[in-house]
């Protein structure tokens, strides 16, 4: 055997051992995800987050939440958490850090998930007439069609559709608290202040 096999037997023995000893670097594991069920919320709402990491992962925060959800191991990648939309609305980011250490540096990073606090449409309330068998009869025989009824059974048609504002702004409304002006009894009406 010459020198040229020798070294040729040299390089083929020591790149053999570099493939079988090496530590696995081509080890790869998809990037960490993160989700929020569901997208849109009313303050105060509950709020499932699902997290796939190949490695050590922290909580999920947001300034859209009330507190840090901790993410607990399902099977596999796969964690869960839940947490409370914090009281205030807006479009929020919320995110985890994920590390897959030396062996699946491809897991490490940061998912990240938007979701919206909104307030809720306002109710309104229609209002409903008591059952005819439930209303005092107003004589022995019944109305005519021709007679208009009678003004005391039935509220007025303004009245019925007054909705507190209690109601009608359930989140309230940011910024200063509007002020109703008082005008104390038997101030003169000045017209506008003119």
């Amino acid at each position: 055997m010459g020198m040229k096999g020798i070294v040729a037997g040299a390089g083929l023995l020591a790149m053999t051992a570099g493939v079988l000893l090496a530590p696995q670097a081509s080890a790869t594991a998809p990037p960490p995800k993160l989700s929020v069920s569901p997208t849109k919320v009313a303050p105060g709402q509950a709020l499932h987050f699902t997290a796939s990491c190949h490695g050590t992962r922290t909580a999920v925060t947001s300034p859209g939440l009330t507190g840090p959800v901790t993410l607990s191991a399902q099977s596999g990648a796969t964690s869960d958490g839940h947490g409370k939309a914090a009281g205030r609305t807006g479009k929020f980011k919320a995110s985890f850090r994920c590390d897959g250490g030396p062996n699946l540096p491809a897991a490490s990073g940061t998912a990240t998930v938007e979701f919206e606090i909104v307030c809720p449409p306002p109710t309104t309330t229609t209002p409903t007439e008591p059952p005819s068998s439930s209303k005092p009869p107003s004589s022995s025989r019944p109305p005519s069609s021709s007679e208009p009824p009678p003004s005391s059974s039935a509220p007025s048609s303004s009245s019925a559709r007054v909705v507190p504002a209690a109601v009608t702004k359930p989140c309230g409304t940011p910024g200063k608290t509007p002020q109703v002006k008082v005008k104390p009894a038997g101030a003169p009406q000045t017209g506008g202040g003119v």
